[in-house]
């Protein structure tokens, strides 16, 4: 998966870097060898399911939004699972779950 964008606050999940702003797309090596299958970007967290339904989440944390209790500069594993019918989506300072039936 490539990154990039505003990294200030470790919302791209590519670690402790030193640059705040990513200008070129970067491979993130916290995916390698799995299946994104959604992304949700909120102000500064982001939200992403694999294609086996496990969700992880990283950057900022301030309110919650990333549903555990730090904030975190690479994806950290929520212990939720969501089924291939759900959609992840990410709104100024929180994430919600959409089930579709």
């Amino acid at each position: 998966m490539l990154c990039w964008g505003n990294a200030s606050f470790g919302q791209l999940g590519l670690g402790g870097i030193d640059e705040e702003i990513v200008l070129e797309p970067r491979k993130s090596d916290f995916f390698i060898n799995k299946k994104v299958r959604d992304v949700g970007c909120g102000l500064r967290h982001t939200v992403f399911v694999l294609d086996d339904g496990t969700v992880y989440t990283c950057g900022c944390n301030d309110l919650g939004q990333l549903g555990h209790e730090k904030s975190r500069k690479k994806p950290g594993k929520l212990k939720i699972f969501l089924s291939a019918l759900s959609n992840i989506s990410c709104k100024f300072e929180m994430s919600s779950n959409f089930l579709y039936s």
